[in-house]
């Protein structure tokens, strides 16, 4: 994590980012589906389109819940 990342998020945000991301278990509802996605592309600073809910994209939506979860991380032990 830079500087850079600490500079475009609010205490507040990353509290609420650790709060969700700690309930999110194996299976993702489609109620956080597009707050993870946003959340997502927010923290690597890109868009990319959201993957579909099926299995096939489990990989994809995956990938954007351990970003969260990292970058939370970082964020609480710095």
């Amino acid at each position: 994590m830079t500087e850079h990342d600490r500079e475009r998020f609010t205490e507040e945000e990353v509290s609420e980012m650790k709060e969700i991301i700690e309930g999110i278990g194996v299976n993702l509802s489609t109620d956080v589906a597009h707050w993870v996605w946003s959340t997502y592309t927010k923290i690597i600073n890109k868009q990319e389109k959201k993957p579909c809910m099926c299995g096939k994209s489990a990989q994809h939506w995956r990938r954007a819940v351990e970003t969260i979860r990292s970058f939370v991380k970082d964020w609480y032990d710095i």
